[in-house]
């Protein structure tokens, strides 16, 4: 077998990524995720410090981890829906103006943190 199982659960992710570098589109999204990250979530989160939330950083380690789709799909419902208990007891409120692609853009985008060196969102 050519990749690990690790690698292999974490293809989605790469091939998101590298669509980011290549892909013209794929950037102007970023571009997209990044108004929404900044005008939604920041309040609560930061990239490395807690807020009211955790750490942007801190989410994408926890979640790294796990089968790449699965977990994209678990963020993306915890964005929409909101979570309670997860991080302390602070619950984090549903984000209803948020649709399903950009809550999905979002979870890749904070799953991209893992191995990232990125200091703050510009």
């Amino acid at each position: 077998m050519l990749y690990s199982v690790s690698w292999a659960s974490h293809l989605p992710l790469v091939v998101f990524c590298g669509l980011m570098i290549f892909n013209p589109a794929a950037k102007a999204d970023t571009v997209a995720v990044m108004d929404i990250v900044q005008a939604q979530c920041l309040s609560c989160h930061q990239m490395d410090r807690k807020r009211v939330g955790p750490p942007f950083r801190e989410i994408a380690q926890r979640y790294a981890q796990g089968p790449a789709q699965e977990t994209l799909t678990y963020l993306q419902r915890q964005i929409q829906q909101g979570s309670r208990g997860n991080w302390g007891a602070i619950p984090m409120p549903a984000q209803n103006r948020i649709s399903v692609q950009q809550a999905q853009a979002i979870a890749a985008w904070l799953l991209s943190l893992a191995n990232s060196s990125t200091k703050e969102i510009s």
